[in-house]
Order: C-alpha cells, then structure tokens, then sequence
C-alpha cells in the first residue's frame, strides 16, 4: 500500500502573534508566562498578569485580545509582547 502525504503551510498574519504595549515606559523587557488575562473598559484592550522568567511579577496593558493563560511571551524593549515560538494557540476570528 502506497501513501502519499502532503504537507500544508498557513501564512500567519504576523500581527497574530503579537500585540503593543499601551503604556510602554512602566515594564521591564523580558521573558515569562501569561497566568491571567483581564478586560479593560477600553474595547480590546486587555490587562496581562505575567510570572517573568527572571523572577517576579508584573502587569502590561495591551491592545489585542489574541492571547491566551499559559503562552509564553516575550516582553521586548520597543514595547511589544510577542508570542515564544512554539506556545501559539491560533484561532481565526
């Protein structure tokens, strides 16, 4: 018996898989787990509470409502939270 496979790829909208910090200067860049995730009053605009990788605890307000409890993220400098490879969970709206 002959199986044939076939591989697929999706094209990811890169925005997918990040999100803008709404008050930049007030976080310290780094790498940590998502533990909980609130709404804001202002439409899409969502509260994380993140375990950071170094140590501690720290709360960034974001502009997307595309993540999730349990996804590791980056917390970078230029003031994004971008997903860590490999913890996405992708759902299309």
């Amino acid at each position: 018996m002959l199986l044939a496979l076939h591989g697929c790829t999706v094209a990811r909208d890169p925005s997918h898989l990040e999100a803008n910090i709404i008050r930049p200067g007030n976080f310290m860049a780094g790498s940590g787990v998502i533990e909980s995730i609130g709404s804001l009053r202002e439409g899409k605009m969502h509260r994380l509470y993140l375990r950071m990788d170094a140590g501690g605890f720290q709360t960034v307000d974001i502009d997307s409502e595309r993540f999730f409890q349990g996804q590791a993220v980056e917390l970078t400098n230029d003031g994004r939270v971008v997903l860590v490879s490999g913890t996405s969970f992708y759902a299309p709206r």
